[in-house]
């Protein structure tokens, strides 16, 4: 398994496959435990059943993992790299769950310029743009950010403010670079 880190295409199906692995072996592994516990004493009653059952804790939690992640990635490579060249030299991220608040948003881009200008796009038509915008600016606050997110349903509509952003930080210093880096990273805290 290839890592993929958090905002590149495949990021969730990688991950589902990774938790799904670490299910398995962990349900094979107390199973195993177990049943040899059994068998070497005739009873559950034995310091097996008990190893068995401390190491049944992280295996339900990578099973809540899995179940938690998206079924589905939403964003193919071929589209990702068509975004990311239109949007050069900004950075642009994929396949990110925002948590914002009460509400989850399935954000296929999201793009950060040097002034916090955050532009995300949603292929759900029904997203909630006000709460998305209240969320991440809420988050973002804490850390003395002064972010300006938008939430877009409309693709053609995102692409145009992209080209926009894009065309406004053509010139990126090191120092700008790395504050929208900063963002990200903050932004990423949110998603799962």
């Amino acid at each position: 398994m290839t890592k993929i880190s958090k905002g590149q295409p495949g990021y969730y199906r990688n991950r589902k496959k990774k938790f799904g692995l670490l299910c398995l072996l962990g349900f094979l592994l107390v199973l195993s435990i177990y049943f040899t516990g059994y068998w070497i004493a005739g009873t559950n009653k034995n310091t097996l059943t008990i190893l068995a059952i401390i190491i049944f804790i992280p295996t339900a939690k990578f099973l809540v993992d899995y179940f938690m992640i998206p079924w589905k990635s939403f964003v193919s490579q071929e589209d990702f790299d068509k975004v990311q060249k239109e949007c050069e030299p900004l950075p642009v991220y994929a396949e990110l769950v925002i948590t914002a608040s009460e509400k989850r948003f399935n954000v296929a881009y999201l793009l950060v310029d040097k002034d916090e200008n955050i532009i995300a796009y949603t292929k759900d038509e029904k997203a909630d743009k006000e709460a998305f915008r209240k969320g991440v600016v809420n988050f973002l606050n804490y850390y003395n950010f002064n972010a300006k997110p938008e939430l877009y349903t409309d693709y053609e509509a995102f692409m145009e403010k992209c080209k926009t952003l894009a065309a406004a930080n053509v010139d990126i210093t090191e120092e700008e670079d790395n504050h929208m880096m900063v963002v990200i990273e903050k932004i990423s805290i949110m998603s799962i």
